[in-house]
């Protein structure tokens, strides 16, 4: 990647022109312009060992970062005990494909509050996150974090605070923004320049450094007074709006991965990294 750009653009999931498997995919993002992509596991973890430690070299040799999104069938702070033996199981298995393809940081929904009070919330996420951690020493899981995505639905537990404090009391774990969702939760609503930079003047508090080397989402959201209800492409008046984003990140010089959601995937990558280039 070159030096001045400091921030990595990829699809969440194999870009819609490239043809093939993740492998293949890694070189089709680089002819792309694109230097990250992110392993889909949403539905399950199904990438084999022999394949996954295949995507390690291929990334190293592009230049292409990769991350990975775990199961959704994650809660760490179900009142179940099994609902979160299961998210620990969800969680390592994606962290341990992750470990395998050299993937930094696999991502994964906090959980949902259920009549549960923040702290309550708090208390089991932590028990759950540091038992998948204490599983991933154990079988030599290396390299990777679990990023505590921030969620787009006031029902679920994961608002930027919290995420910012699984970061700060669990080692092993770290923030990654999901912009769109931010945006849909009403925690941090965006439309201009001053709205972002006060999010990163908070994080950077926060959490010293992290703004080096971020992890984040982005894509337009459709939303109800209840939070996201799904993913829009970067276009027309669809919001948050994406070119104010790009301008803050380039003139501070912020580094980090943004990773597409949008039903455009790579398209709307290219289209944001094209962006991010005119301020730099």
């Amino acid at each position: 990647m070159p030096k001045k750009e400091k921030v990595r653009f990829g699809s969440a999931g194999i870009p819609l022109q490239c043809k093939g498997s993740s492998l293949d995919a890694i070189e089709c993002s680089r002819e792309l312009g694109l230097r990250a992509m992110e392993l889909e596991f949403v539905r399950g973890v199904k990438l084999k060992e022999e394949n996954a430690r295949l995507l390690k070299p291929a990334a190293k040799e592009a230049d292409v970062s990769l991350s990975s999104h775990a199961p959704y069938w994650v809660n760490c702070c179900s009142a179940d005990l099994e609902k979160r033996e299961t998210s620990k199981r969800n969680i390592f298995a994606a962290a341990q494909a992750s470990s395998w393809a050299g993937a930094r940081v696999a991502v994964f929904h906090p959980g949902y509050y259920q009549k549960k009070t923040p702290k309550e919330c708090f208390i089991l996420a932590k028990e759950t996150l540091e038992a998948t951690l204490d599983s991933m020493e154990k079988h030599k899981v290396e390299g990777v974090k679990l990023g505590a995505e921030t969620v787009g639905k006031k029902s679920q537990y994961g608002s930027l605070d919290e995420c910012i404090e699984l970061q700060q009391k669990i080692d092993g774990v770290m923030l990654v923004f999901d912009f769109a969702h931010l945006h849909a939760r009403g925690d941090w609503p965006f439309k201009t320049e001053k709205d972002y930079s006060s999010l990163f003047s908070k994080v950077e508090k926060e959490l010293p450094g992290y703004l080096k080397d971020f992890h984040a989402h982005f894509s337009c959201i459709n939303y109800s007074d209840k939070g996201e209800l799904n993913h829009l492409p970067l276009e027309g008046k669809n919001q948050p709006p994406y070119k104010p984003l790009m301008k803050v990140l380039a003139e501070n010089g912020y580094g980090g991965t943004i990773i597409s959601e949008s039903p455009k995937l790579e398209y709307d990558a290219v289209k944001m990294r094209k962006e991010y280039l005119k301020h730099l």
